[in-house]
């Protein structure tokens, strides 16, 4: 699946796949911006188009681990 910052979800997902055990609220800006652009499908342009992408995608990331979607999401993906 190719990942691009209009699939946020997908992304978050896909973090949670990669990164399971993170500590995801120690994470920085630029730090989970280097670990979005590293993911395997993802094919977009290395700078989101809105800096809330990045809030939205690590708000989404907790949410689907705090739910315990993950395993749901990650065998989507």
């Amino acid at each position: 699946m190719l990942l691009s910052w209009s699939n946020q979800t997908a992304i978050a997902a896909a973090l949670l796949a990669a990164h399971p055990e993170t500590e995801r609220l120690s994470l920085g800006r630029d730090r989970l911006l280097q670990m979005i652009v590293a993911l395997p499908g993802f094919n977009d342009k290395p700078v989101p188009p809105q800096p809330a992408c990045l809030d939205h995608i690590l708000w989404t990331w907790m949410r689907l681990a705090d739910d315990g979607c993950g395993e749901k999401e990650r065998r989507r993906i």
